[in-house]
């Protein structure tokens, strides 16, 4: 899983698939919610707020 920003989509969507082999589920975070988890404020590859979950 990771949480990410606009400049850093293509690198996790990348990772994603050498790890996992297949491609993952991409959502929005402004536009999703979870009772159980609460979004990072940094992305996972920089300071800037993430913008994507990938999954």
């Amino acid at each position: 899983m990771y949480v990410v920003c606009n400049e850093h989509l293509d690198i996790a969507i990348e990772e994603f698939i050498d790890v996992y082999e297949q491609p993952p589920d991409i959502y929005e975070l402004d536009k999703v919610s979870f009772t159980d988890w609460t979004s990072p404020h940094t992305c996972d590859f920089c300071d800037k707020k993430p913008k994507y979950l990938i999954v």
